[in-house]
């Protein structure tokens, strides 16, 4: 056959397949579990129905909350979900693709009401937070929104900047500054407990690092919260990124691969065996910019370099009992080409390695109870080197910074659902914290260490909270968290309250209050002054530093698939960490390490108001459009108030399928305009 012909034939083909293919409907699975939001305990016999199809779909939850839709057409879906004494819920929009099966979690809440009453619904949505004893500045995102946001590449860090109050300083960085309160001040957990920042080329707590640990692949349904968090959380002065990693596909092995701006992905996932409903699920991730590099100079000067890998495996144990273990680590590194300037010539080298891993033993009672266990252990190491050369004068100098720090905890949480109106949680976290620092400087053949220092301290928590609903449209929130830590031997009384009143469908007005803490990381305790005697630590005897949070919001449903929310706020920081000499100004409010005795005389103060006007996703478009306007300061110890190094007093952003647009102060008080787009 001529050549000519075996194209024409090929092109037929191809065409021919291309027509059968859009003859047929693409279908895919959608499965999930459907819970008690309070305990999480599995609702038996709860019905879902397929919306907007003909003839209808429905399932029926078995014994263990599992559901499962065979054939949904690939697209756009909507499922309502109902379950006798409890309310109704429907979620919308959620994406059917053909490649990888659905799986969703739904949590109902009991009713209040008789059955004979009317009750009037508001139209639900997917941005409440897991964590039902939040009343304000919260909200929760999923993988599809942590894809589908311009600029966030993929990032659940990224895409925090699009919210209300949350800005960086830097577009290289990961920092999260969260109402002009320092990146540091932020508590990450995974897994309901406590990790340092999940992020490669980070220095553990002072620089956050660039790029996510985690890939969106591992992602479940997590929350983000602003302030006045309940009194689950400690150790937290500005925010909570609470995430969730999501269980694997325990029916059938699935596989992918993606090649991402933040890294090239290889994913498994599947059953151990046929008819167990454990699952595992394993991602590893190398850095696309680094194998780009082998091909055309993408970075010139550097080549940073960063792998990944992460491992979630979900073991049931039996009817009522559940074990899940999982872990991410990742190691990364930055070799900047030699530098020549004149006779000088320079090289710097950094590393960086995070690792955590951690089990999680969670019992459900009949009595309507879950007591959840847990174990972990975390940790981050740094190395940063810098070389130079004089030619003129053969002289060789330098200096290096080694950082290790390591954090093992176990923690235990209790939740007891008294009945539809009240719910009871309590617990306890117990940390081993250890830190190793060496710092040196050299020239020629003679080296100096400049910080030579290790250290370890112990935190205990507790905390106690209730949730008690008046009314279905009336509930509050109360609680107080326990902090001892055994370095300055500090114990604080955090009490925390939140009221939520929906005045009508519509409209929901909620208010928070909270007294809040959070340490240094250990070696600014411990850093060495100079004195008479040679050497002491005075900053061991520093109190924790705390902010008292006050928040009023107001939520309107101004659209059927959107929202406008208003929050104003004042934070009333006190026991802040100033330089005792009154002749520097420098506070570790600002988030830096600094070497210098200090004095937790400082005061600050954080106030501003938030704006939001969200559409939803719907109808293949959706936008996010948020204005902060703040204002924070803090005295040092001449007595003086200063601006603090996030004082940004204002940010706007907009968020449409098309890309992110940011306005905001840089440090030098000018606008800046930032469009970042896929």
């Amino acid at each position: 056959m001529p050549i000519f012909q075996k194209i024409i034939f090929l092109v037929s083909i191809t065409f021919f397949s291309s027509v059968v293919s859009l003859g047929q409907t693409l279908t895919q699975t959608v499965k999930g579990k459907v819970l008690d939001v309070e305990t999480s305990a599995p609702l038996l016999g709860a019905n879902i129905i397929l919306l907007k199809t003909d003839p209808p779909k429905g399932a029926i939850t078995d014994e263990d909350g599992y559901f499962r839709f065979e054939g949904v057409p690939v697209g756009r879906a909507s499922f309502q979900f109902t379950f006798l004494g409890y309310e109704d819920f429907v979620i919308s929009e959620v994406l059917i693709g053909s490649a990888k099966e659905v799986e969703l979690t739904i949590y109902l809440t009991e009713a209040l009401n008789q059955l004979d009453e009317v009750v009037l619904v508001a139209p639900t949505d997917n941005i409440n937070p897991n964590n039902k004893l939040a009343t304000v500045s919260a909200r929760s995102f999923s993988v599809e929104e942590t894809k589908r946001f311009p600029a966030s590449v993929s990032d659940p860090g990224r895409m925090a900047l699009s919210f209300a109050g949350v800005t960086n300083s830097d577009d290289t960085s990961n920092e999260i500054i969260i109402r002009g309160n320092a990146p540091n001040q932020l508590l990450w957990r995974i897994e309901g407990i406590e990790v340092p920042e999940p992020n490669h080329f980070s220095e553990e707590g002072y620089s956050p690092g660039n790029v996510s640990l985690i890939s969106s692949n591992l992602l479940g349904k997590s929350d983000f919260f602003t302030g006045a968090f309940p009194a689950t959380y400690g150790n937290a002065l500005s925010g909570v990124f609470d995430i969730n990693l999501r269980n694997g596909n325990n029916e059938k092995g699935e596989y992918a691969f993606q090649f991402g701006v933040l890294g090239t992905d290889l994913t498994a996932e599947g059953p151990f065996k046929k008819g167990y409903k454990g699952s595992y699920l394993i991602n590893y991730r190398y850095s696309t910019i680094a194998l780009l590099n082998q091909i055309v100079d993408v970075t010139p000067g550097s080549t940073p370099t960063y792998q990944d890998v992460s491992i979630k495996l979900n073991l049931p144990l039996g009817e009522r009992t559940n074990l899940s273990i999982w872990g991410i680590g990742g190691i990364s590194d930055e070799d900047e080409d030699p530098e020549v300037d004149g006779y000088f010539s320079s090289e710097e080298i950094f590393e960086s390695k995070t690792y955590m891993t951690g089990l999680t033993l969670s019992n459900f009672f009949k009595s309507g109870s879950k007591l959840e266990s847990r174990l972990s252990y975390s940790g981050n190491a740094s190395d940063f080197i810098f070389d130079g050369r004089n030619t003129a004068t053969v002289t060789t100098f330098g200096d290096s910074d080694i950082l290790r720090n390591s954090a093992f905890r176990v923690s235990t949480d209790y939740t007891k659902k008294i009945n539809a109106k009240a719910t009871i949680n309590a617990g306890g976290i117990f940390s081993l914290l250890n830190y190793n620092v060496l710092t040196t400087a050299f020239e020629n053949d003679q080296r100096v260490e400049l910080v030579n220092e290790d250290g370890k301290g112990t935190m205990g928590q507790a905390y106690v909270q209730a949730k008690y609903r008046f009314s279905t449209n009336f509930s509050t929130t109360f609680g107080v968290h326990g902090t001892y830590f055994s370095v300055n031997k500090d114990f604080v009384v955090e009490p925390r309250v939140g009221l939520e009143w929906k005045v009508n469908p519509n409209h929901t007005l909620s208010t928070g209050l909270g007294i809040h803490s959070r340490r240094m990381p250990l070696n600014q305790y411990f850093i060495k002054i100079p004195d008479d005697t040679g050497f002491s630590t005075p900053n061991t005897e520093l109190d924790l530093m705390q902010a008292i949070h006050y928040i009023v919001g107001h939520d309107w449903r101004i659209i059927k698939n959107g929202h406008l929310k208003v929050e104003a706020y004042y934070q009333d920081l006190n026991k802040v960490a100033v330089v005792k000499d009154p002749r520097f100004t420098a506070s570790y409010l600002n988030g830096q390490f600094i070497p210098a005795e200090f004095t937790d005389s400082g005061v600050g103060r954080n106030y501003g108001v938030e704006f939001t006007f969200e559409k939803f996703f719907s109808r293949q478009y959706f936008f996010l459009a948020t204005a902060s306007v703040y204002d924070t300061q803090y005295k040092a110890a001449d007595g003086n108030w200063y601006d603090s190094a996030y004082n940004y007093n204002y940010t706007f952003n907009l968020v449409r399928r098309e890309g992110v647009y940011r306005w905001q102060k840089t440090e030098q008080y000018h606008w800046r305009e930032c469009k970042d787009t896929i």
